[in-house]
């Protein structure tokens, strides 16, 4: 079965968009890492799925490896300006159904009408265990447990754990490539973590502008990645809360595929703005599923 497809992508964090109105959305989860595949398929960090009306427009994400995250913020905004550019051609702003919720969109467009930057009302982050979720007894903006894996020779690892749609682990402890590299995976798979978390390693970094943060992602499903909107969320929020940076002002934020700008206000709620870009469009054949092994 050959279906279409839209490449695109967020800073770097690249999507295949399908129309799944008229199609089966769980055949597709089960051929994501087919379709995903960078040699084999079209290449994407993950899909998202259209389902809904344009009017009532849900979105849901399938990373890579087919798991199903909550939420994806350079998808949302990559999302938006699929609908804005190609069916709601006259639309400033979009409420967009997710697994986190109902995100709301503004779309700012170019002189030629296309949609080149969203801005999404991301809301409040959670920090209560159960609902990131995480084994603990009780909320925690920094921890150190001595069971999380640390470089060895370094003292506790300083995190904090919370959700902004999916589940997230923040530390702005200063530490090498090296250990970054080897805690991203560990952490983001660690039995603390029951459904798993992503990882943003931040560091602050005062300008004569006013503060920036910078940040590394290693995201479940999907491994280290360019860019990750709930992630810089969630790296805002903690620095928030930690006093690292002020709220009520929108921060810089670098990922390694380029700028976002968060802001969270002193109630807690946050916006992101952000680029999102076409790159290209095909039709790709939907893989049959396969009977196991011996059947």
């Amino acid at each position: 079965m050959r279906i279409p497809f839209w490449k695109m992508h967020g800073l770097g964090n690249d999507f295949a968009l399908l129309d799944a109105r008229e199609l089966q959305v769980a055949a597709l989860v089960r051929a994501a890492p087919q379709l995903c595949d960078r040699h084999f398929g079209i290449g994407a960090d993950g899909l998202l799925l259209w389902t809904g009306t344009a009017q009532e427009p849900r979105m849901t994400v399938v990373n890579a490896d087919g798991s199903v995250p909550e939420m994806c913020g350079n998808g949302l905004r990559c999302f938006a300006k699929w609908l804005g550019d190609r069916h709601l051609p006259l639309a400033t702003q979009l409420a967009v159904h997710t697994g986190a919720g109902t995100l709301h969109c503004q779309l700012q467009r170019d002189d030629d009408g296309l949609v080149q930057t969203v801005q999404v009302a991301m809301g409040e982050a959670q920090w209560q265990p159960a609902l990131v979720p995480m084994h603990s007894d009780a909320p925690l903006i920094l921890g150190n447990f001595s069971d999380l894996p640390q470089p060895e020779g370094t003292p506790l690892l300083r995190w904090t754990a919370l959700s902004t749609g999916n589940p997230h682990l923040v530390t702005f402890d200063t530490l090498t490539t090296a250990d970054r590299l080897a805690l991203g995976p560990e952490l983001s798979t660690h039995p603390r973590f029951p459904r798993q978390i992503n990882v943003e390693f931040a560091e602050v970094v005062v300008t004569d502008q006013g503060p920036e943060l910078h940040v590394d992602v290693f995201e479940r499903g999907c491994g280290w990645t360019l860019a990750c909107g709930t992630g810089a969320t969630a790296t805002v929020h903690a620095a928030v809360r930690l006093g690292l940076v002020p709220a009520d002002r929108e921060i810089p934020l670098r990922l390694p595929g380029g700028w976002l700008h968060i802001a969270v206000s002193a109630l807690g709620q946050a916006t992101m703005r952000g680029p999102a870009a076409d790159v290209f469009e095909g039709s790709v054949v939907l893989p049959q599923d396969r009977p196991p092994v011996g059947a």
